[in-house]
C-alpha cells in the first residue's frame, strides 16, 4: 500500500479526477497551453468564486482553517501575543519601527480586518497575501520591504499536517524558498541579528537587543525553541526549483510514489527558457512537443501510481514563473494534488493562478 490506500483505489481515484477534467473543458489531445496575459489566467466558470460565502466560525483557530484552508501552528498564536506584548493597539505593526516587518495574511484575521463580509468570495481568503512564488505549500504571514517583496511564512508538505519549517523568499531574487527556522520565535531571532548586523546607529542598535532580550523570554515563557531548525520531516525526493524540497509518500516495500524527471533540472530549465523566449510559432510549437513528451511521461507515471513526477513538473514550471505555462501547471498540479489527497492545496493553486501578481501589495481588503 501507498499513503494508505491501495493502488487499485488510487486508479479509480485517477480515473475519477481525468472524467471531471474533461469535463471542466480541460484540454484533451495536449496538455500544453499558451496563456500570453501576463496577469495569469482566468479560468471560465469557476465553481469556487461562484460560492457564497459561509458564516464565519466563532472560534479563531476554526475561522483560519476555513478561510485558507489550512491549521496554523501554536507558535502563530503565540507570536500574536508575543507582539500585542511590544503593541497593544496594533499588534501586526509591532515589528515595524525595528525591523520593518508587519503580520499579515491569516493575522489579519486576529487583527479583526479580513472577515467573511470584507471579500467577495471565498477563493480571495486565499490569495490574500500570497506572492508571485508562493507555492501552495507556503503561506505567508509576515511582510518585508516593498521593493525586494521580502516574506517570510510556514512551509508543509501536507495541507492536513502542520508546517515543518519558517520559510523566506523575496520575489526580486527569483523562486528561491529558504528554510529559516522551525518556529516564527527563531525565524525573528534571526532577523534580529541580520538587523544588527547591518545597524550602525546607537539608538536602532538598542532597540534591537530590547527587542531581541523581550524575544527570548517570551519564547522561553512559552517553550518555543528559539534554536529549532525545523519540525521533523522526511528526505526530500526532490529539491525542486524552489530549493525547499518536495516529500510525498513513498511505499518503502515497492518504491512506488515517486520517479525523477527524465530529464535534469538544467535541461528543464533550458527548455522552458526555450518556450519562454520563442517568437516564432512553428520553432514555438516544436518546442512545446518536447514539453508535450514529458507531460506525457508524467501521466504514465500517474498511471503506475507515481504522483510525486507530476506534483515536481507542475512546482517547476510554477518556480519558472512564465505565465504562458499556467494552462499546464493548472491541469499538471492540481491533478497530482488530488491524486495525494492534498485537495486545499489545488483548489489554493487554482485560485492563486486565476490572480497571479508580482506585485508588493497583495492585500484583497
Amino acid at each position: 500500500e501507498l499513503g494508505g490506500t491501495s493502488p487499485g483505489t488510487r486508479h479509480e481515484k485517477k480515473q475519477k479526477v481525468d472524467d471531471s477534467l474533461k469535463v471542466a473543458g480541460t484540454p484533451g489531445e495536449s496538455d500544453v497551453a499558451a496563456v500570453p496575459d501576463d496577469s495569469g489566467i482566468q479560468t471560465a466558470g469557476d465553481e469556487s468564486d461562484a460560492e457564497e460565502m459561509p458564516e464565519s466560525p466563532q472560534d479563531v483557530r476554526e475561522s483560519i482553517k476555513q478561510k485558507f484552508l489550512v491549521e496554523m501552528p501554536r507558535d502563530f498564536y503565540d507570536f500574536w501575543e508575543f507582539c500585542k506584548s511590544l503593541n497593544k493597539h496594533k499588534p501586526e505593526d509591532a515589528l515595524y519601527d525595528t525591523l520593518g516587518l508587519r503580520l499579515v495574511g491569516p493575522y489579519d484575521v486576529l487583527a479583526r480586518k479580513l472577515t467573511n463580509s470584507s471579500v467577495k468570495k471565498p477563493d480571495d481568503f486565499l490569495r490574500h497575501w500570497r506572492y508571485y512564488y508562493d507555492p501552495p505549500e507556503m503561506q505567508t504571514v509576515i511582510r518585508g520591504d516593498d521593493e525586494t517583496m521580502y516574506h517570510l511564512g510556514y512551509f508543509r508538505d501536507d495541507p492536513n499536517e502542520m508546517p515543518v519549517f519558517v520559510a523566506s523568499n523575496a520575489v526580486a531574487d527569483g523562486c528561491q524558498i529558504t528554510k529559516v527556522a522551525g518556529n516564527l520565535f527563531g525565524a525573528l531571532r534571526k532577523e534580529i541579528s541580520k538587523a544588527l548586523k547591518d545597524c550602525t546607529d546607537t539608538k536602532a542598535r538598542s532597540a534591537l537587543r530590547k527587542l531581541n532580550g523581550a524575544l527570548v523570554e517570551f519564547a522561553e515563557e512559552k517553550r518555543h525553541s528559539i534554536t529549532e531548525a525545523s519540525k521533523k520531516r522526511p528526505a526530500p525526493q526532490s529539491a525542486t526549483f524552489h530549493r525547499a524540497g518536495l516529500v510525498v509518500p513513498v511505499d518503502k516495500r515497492t518504491d512506488v510514489g515517486y520517479r525523477p524527471l527524465p530529464m535534469s533540472e538544467r535541461q528543464l530549465k533550458f527548455l522552458l527558457t526555450q518556450i519562454s523566449k520563442c517568437k516564432e510559432d512553428d520553432a514555438e510549437n516544436m518546442l512545446s512537443d518536447d514539453l508535450q513528451n514529458l507531460v506525457t511521461r508524467v501521466n504514465i507515471a500517474n498511471d503506475e501510481c507515481d504522483y510525486g513526477m507530476g506534483l515536481e513538473f507542475g512546482i517547476d514550471l510554477f518556480c519558472f514563473g512564465d505565465p504562458k505555462f499556467h494552462p499546464t501547471i493548472l491541469m499538471q498540479t492540481t491533478l497530482a494534488y488530488q491524486l495525494l489527497n492534498r485537495e486545499p492545496f489545488a483548489r489554493i493553486l487554482r485560485a492563486h493562478l486565476q490572480r497571479r501578481l508580482k506585485s508588493a501589495d497583495l492585500s484583497v481588503l
